[in-house]
């Protein structure tokens, strides 16, 4: 990696001032080597995207995969916030800014950005059993039939009997009580992810930490969790985000099951989870049931109140004295769900593919000779399966301050499939033309045939500056094998043509949203 050398004003002002001639030639010739789509009469290359092509060189598809790999490899663990990993992918993102010539946007001229945050590093023993009548089941496989809730305490459950409390949910002013009639004193608590269908909003009281300790108030030893996207899912979602509301149970083992657990859980009942699930969205009440199986479950972790993460922040100067205190923030999170008893989550999509190319990124305009008007600020934000933590922390604790950020682009799980997609356009129609002249040069997503979509709060690192009032488009893809938060989620399932293609427009885009005028 080559250091940036800044351009003399005298060269960057001749630039400007070149025809479109003369443009068109430069592009050619300096992004001889990258692929492109053929370019009609009708949809000619803007100045400010040809000026951006001059970085296209520097983006190399085999040294992407290549850190692509290494971010997924089992050396990081999965790079959960908190721990060993995560820390470890703090400092090869720090060093890849560094080697490039970025400016830091740290405190005290750094490239980190620390904040504390809760951890919980689940390093087991795991294990799930049920027995009846004297019958004791070979203990299901860790991994494949269950894992770990996120923030799981530590403990064990022996032989203890079961209660089905439907989500788990009480709330009076609701007049809902999934534990009414049943005893759960020192028993494991059968419930669902999530909330019943057609209820409304529970806010946080549907999150598992609130679950939690609203067991805990009732006796409850150990909680298993039936994930809820219907009755075909093919494996629990590992995620660690729980909810900020609620205690966290130390001694108390959490763990997510697939919907065939649950229904040997509940053999020798007419039930399956299926039609538990469905019986409670049809009458619009709960429908607690005491089991006869017996469930032996443990699951160990290191839990810490207070870790200290670091968002990875570095920043490119804009060319134009009189526009460059505005910036652009193109972030996205470094972190994943980490590793669970030695099974690691590797993340290739979520989202070692967003931070490698933003690195990718930073390093190609700072190698270029032509950097765009205004500033770019590069983040890789941690604690994103933590909700969000440090995209929200970046955005109310900003390098400079958040009224001159003039957009802001998010990157999640992009570039992995053969479809892209960008939120925002609607909301900032001049970012989705953007994207649309990036595409028609080096995508061929045919995004030019997709209606602009707007960009809302949700589960990703956008929403914090949307609701800074910072225009905010989001790239994503779709279409990959393997799912995210799983241990399906490796280097082996991404597609590496569309990751250099997306990468390509994304980069155009981002200097376009920077450029203009």
């Amino acid at each position: 990696m080559i250091a940036s050398r800044p351009v003399p004003n005298h060269i960057s002002g001749r630039v400007l001032t070149w025809s479109r001639l003369g443009l068109l030639t430069l592009l050619f010739a300096t992004a001889l080597s990258v692929p492109r789509i053929a370019i009609s009469q009708d949809h000619q290359p803007s100045a400010s995207i040809m000026r951006g092509a001059m970085g296209l060189p520097f983006i190399e598809r085999a040294a992407m995969k290549e850190a692509l790999y290494e971010l997924s490899s089992p050396e990081f663990e999965g790079r959960l916030t908190g721990t060993d990993g995560y820390a470890l992918a703090v400092r090869y993102a720090s060093e890849r800014f560094r080697a490039a010539g970025l400016m830091p946007g740290g405190p005290d001229g750094s490239f980190v950005q620390p904040f504390t945050v809760e951890a919980n590093d689940i390093t087991g023993p795991m294990e799930l059993r049920i027995e009846h009548d004297g019958w004791s089941g070979a203990p299901y496989r860790f991994g494949r039939d269950y894992v770990a809730r996120g923030f799981t305490g530590t403990g064990r459950v022996e032989n203890a009997g079961v209660v089905f409390v439907g989500y788990g949910l009480v709330d009076a002013e609701q007049g809902w009580d999934d534990y009414a009639g049943v005893d759960a004193r020192g028993k494991v608590a059968l419930m669902f992810m999530g909330t019943p269908r057609g209820t409304g909003d529970w806010g946080e009281k549907s999150r598992p930490r609130f679950k939690a300790s609203v067991a805990a108030e009732r006796g409850v030893a150990g909680i298993l969790l039936i994930d809820d996207p219907g009755p075909s899912t093919l494996s629990p979602i590992v995620s660690v985000y729980h909810g900020m509301e609620g205690e966290h149970q130390e001694q108390m083992p959490l763990l997510s099951i697939r919907n065939t657990i649950a229904d040997d859980i509940l053999y020798g009942t007419s039930h399956t989870a299926v039609s538990l699930r469905s019986r409670i969205a049809d009458t619009g009440s709960p429908f607690p049931l005491e089991l006869e199986m017996r469930v032996t479950m443990e699951a160990g972790a290191e839990y810490t109140a207070e870790a200290t993460t670091w968002n990875v922040v570095g920043w490119i100067e804009g060319s134009d004295p009189s526009v460059s205190d505005e910036y652009i923030i193109v972030g996205g999170h470094l972190d994943h769900v980490g590793q669970q008893a030695g099974v690691v989550y590797a993340g290739a999509q979520d989202n070692a593919s967003g931070s490698v190319m933003i690195m990718a990124m930073a390093e190609a305009m700072a190698r270029s000779a032509i950097k765009p008007r205004r500033s770019v600020c590069f983040v890789l934000f941690a604690g994103e399966e933590l909700f969000l933590l440090g995209s929200e922390y970046l955005a109310s604790h900003p390098p400079r301050p958040i009224s001159q950020a003039v957009g802001m682009m998010n990157l999640d799980m992009v570039g992995t499939g053969p479809r892209l997609i960008m939120d925002g356009g609607a909301s900032t129609p001049i970012f989705q033309q953007f994207v649309v002249d990036a595409d028609r040069l080096y995508g061929g997503f045919g995004l030019e045939d997709k209606d602009p979509t707007p960009a809302r709060p949700g589960a990703s690192d956008h929403s914090a500056f949307i609701n800074a009032g910072v225009p905010t488009v989001y790239f994503h893809s779709s279409g990959a094998p393997g799912r995210a938060h799983t241990a399906t989620d490796v280097p082996e399932n991404i597609d590496y043509d569309a990751f250099y293609r997306t990468t390509l427009v994304v980069y155009l885009t981002l200097f376009q949203m920077a450029d203009r005028n």
